[in-house]
């Protein structure tokens, strides 16, 4: 099973729709991932890609300018790391439909996720995409276009006509917008092999996937993120090996166990590549050529998603999983090397939960302030949540309590004192956040994540403390007593 993976590609996966990179943290961090074994690059523009017109509306106010993509591509190379763009056609959208200017071509209309294939439209938008994307990588030899999740497939009026006048099913309906795309891909740029996403046709019978000709037209990527128990259809592999030469796999590395992950379960993202190493061994014989492993990273679990683990939060996760998948194994030797080699002075931690825990020190591994930044904020946040649970504040500064100025001073100095610690440690990390970030991250990602998860429990800390000043003042007032309770009072007398 290491030979399937070592004679094949083992790809770094960008996911961009949140918390790009400047290019500077590319010049530091694609040296460190080759020498850790990875091969090549995996890059999920969505809006961080310059379209030109009539496209440039797409962009992100951060998106990379074409000399940047250029540059891009020259330091995969210098670092001998293959680079195969990844564009979504149909499912996840998100960056295109989100536009007022494209909702006519969404399959639902409230909904920004899915492009409706059988609108006019569509065909000419997704191709002119294609062909601005393979205009700006002149030399790759293979193109993902996703197509993954297409939750309202087949929904729309126009689709349902569609499906009833041939008959088709969903499924059928998939293949056949597909299947117009690769073969204008191939027709157009015959050199350039694609890649799709494997769940949409996982359920489809082997008849269909042979009758569509896909099998001739693109290569499936079947991705599974589970640590264990992959749960893919029974035969699945099997039916494959029948329609297509080649297989390509996907893991994670991060951004696949939560939208509001902050750090990665190292060891969950270990098992999922040595899981990863058991099918493959299975299974890969099977196929003509297995062609490699993409470890994911996901950013966000869509465009309108929050961000998830920020890209150096992830990056020991990275090392400790692609060293599992280059060595077939993964114990206490790997594991001290790994964390060597991040300039980690103990082993790195692999069970990071629950907060809050000691943290970890000496990494050196680019983005390494960040990835101590987070620590600490999780910890702060443990510490928060602690004293908000605590019985001081459930026992003696309830709403309730509060809400008739029935409170006791000495109570409340033991939840103000910590809590008021606990406000100056957040404000001064967030200080350092805003710099630390600054040095790999452009500022829309530095506001979105302080914005997301720190201001709001500064602002929930500051509340509170001024509850607290105020009840201190007060000084314990006399119980006050529903009028209730105060008739019952009078007529036991």
């Amino acid at each position: 099973m290491v030979d399937f993976v070592n004679r094949s590609e083992r790809l770094f996966h960008l996911d961009l729709k949140g918390a790009a990179p400047r290019i500077e943290y590319y010049k530091k961090i694609f040296p460190l991932v080759a020498s850790l074994g990875a091969t090549g690059l995996l890059v999920e523009y969505e809006d961080m890609f310059p379209y030109s017109e009539p496209y440039t509306h797409l962009q992100a106010p951060y998106a990379y300018t074409p000399g940047q993509i250029a540059e891009l591509q020259n330091l995969a190379k210098q670092n001998n790391l293959s680079f195969i763009p990844l564009i979504q056609t149909l499912g996840h959208f998100e960056f295109v439909l989100k536009h007022d200017r494209h909702r006519s071509l969404r399959e639902l209309d409230p909904y920004p996720n899915s492009l409706c294939p059988t609108h006019p439209e569509a065909f000419p938008l997704v191709s002119g995409l294609i062909h601005q994307m393979v205009q700006m990588h002149p030399t790759i030899k293979h193109l993902h276009i996703g197509a993954d999740e297409v939750w309202h497939l087949g929904k729309c009026p126009r689709c349902q006509d569609e499906m009833m006048s041939k008959p088709i099913n969903a499924v059928q309906l998939w293949l056949a917008w597909i299947g117009t795309l690769a073969r204008w891909i191939k027709e157009n740029y015959p050199n350039i092999t694609i890649i799709i996403w494997d769940d949409m046709i996982r359920t489809a019978s082997l008849d269909l996937l042979k009758e569509s000709g896909i099998g001739k037209l693109v290569e499936p990527m079947v991705w599974q993120y589970y640590a264990r128990n992959f749960n893919l259809p029974e035969g699945m592999f099997d039916k494959f090996a029948e329609v297509f030469d080649t297989l390509w796999v996907a893991s994670a590395f991060k951004g696949a166990t939560g939208s509001t992950q902050f750090m990665p379960p190292l060891e969950q993202h270990i098992s999922n590549q040595l899981t990863w190493l058991a099918v493959i061994a299975l299974h890969a014989h099977k196929f003509k050529r297995f062609a490699g492993i993409a470890l994911t990273g996901w950013q966000r679990y869509d465009h309108y998603a929050v961000l998830c683990e920020l890209l150096p939060m992830g990056i020991p996760s990275l090392a400790l999983c692609l060293r599992a998948l280059t060595r077939g194994s993964f114990n206490v030797v790997d594991h001290e090397a790994v964390s060597q080699a991040l300039g980690f002075q103990q082993k790195i931690n692999i069970t990071p939960f629950p907060r809050p825990q000691i943290l970890e020190q000496g990494m050196t591994f680019p983005g390494h302030k960040i990835y101590l930044g987070v620590q600490m904020w999780s910890n702060f946040i443990a510490q928060y949540k602690a004293i908000t649970s605590s019985e001081g504040m459930v026992g003696w500064f309830s709403t309730y309590l509060r809400s008739r100025n029935f409170t006791n001073p000495v109570q409340v100095e033991t939840i103000m004192n910590p809590l008021s610690e606990v406000h100056q440690n957040l404000h001064e990390l967030r200080d350092h956040m805003s710099v630390w970030m600054a040095e790999v991250f452009y500022q829309d990602t530095i506001e979105e994540w302080i914005g997301c998860f720190i201001d709001p429990i500064l602002g929930k800390i500051e509340n509170l403390l001024e509850e607290c000043k105020k009840h201190i003042l007060l000084g314990g007032r006399v119980r006050y007593y529903p009028i209730r309770n105060c008739v019952q009072a009078q007529g036991h007398e």
